[in-house]
């Protein structure tokens, strides 16, 4: 692929923990990501990881290992979506029959990705909050960030960096707003007025 003038792999790895990418019957595990990872480093290919929190099965632990996972693949860059259930899909059968989806909303209107299902222990505020920790966690990083600064200034692309980073904290802030919107509707009991309504 490399001769071939291959540059740069869109690469799903979805999740870092062994037990999510079976309930996703991925077929991958992790330490094949692993080795298809380093294996692209050594020929010089880059890789954009995609990873996804909330798939079947997820956990505050299964979060982490995905974060961890994707810190030690190194990719040059990331993106990290939310699970949604589609109607039609097996996810959505399981998720419907389970209870876990609580509303049918996927975006916030102004395309912005919505975590709409809750598994036991896991709110949906808590994934939409992973969302940016694990951007924080993986680009905060000194090698990650070094190489972000570095290849901007090397193609003397500042200006765009900081267009870009403006953005990103920008988004990041609306995020965490909704996030704690949410959670502070979670955390307050309903008025006797409305409990009876």
């Amino acid at each position: 692929m490399k001769e071939a003038g291959c540059r740069l792999l869109i690469v799903g790895f979805e999740s870092g923990d062994p037990q999510i990418l079976k309930n996703i019957k991925k077929g991958a595990t992790v330490e094949r990501a692993r080795a298809f990872a380093k294996d692209c480093s050594d020929l010089g290919l880059v890789i954009h990881g995609d990873f996804i929190l909330g798939l079947p099965g997820e956990t505050k632990e299964s979060i982490w290992n995905t974060i961890n996972f994707a810190k030690t693949l190194d990719c040059e860059t990331i993106q990290v979506s939310i699970a949604h259930a589609y109607p039609g899909t097996e996810f959505y059968d399981y998720a419907k029959a389970n209870g876990f989806i609580t509303n049918e909303r996927m975006e916030d209107g102004g395309g912005h990705q919505m975590a709409h299902i809750e598994y036991p222990g896991l709110p949906t505020d808590y994934v939409m909050e992973m969302v940016h920790k694990f951007y924080d966690e993986y680009y905060f990083r000194p090698k990650a960030a070094f190489r972000v600064v570095w290849k901007a200034f090397v193609n003397r692309d500042l200006p765009r960096l900081y267009v870009e980073a403006k953005a990103f904290l920008k988004l990041r802030a609306q995020r965490n707003k909704m996030v704690k919107v949410a959670r502070s509707h979670r955390a307050d009991p309903p008025t006797p007025a409305s409990a009876g309504a």
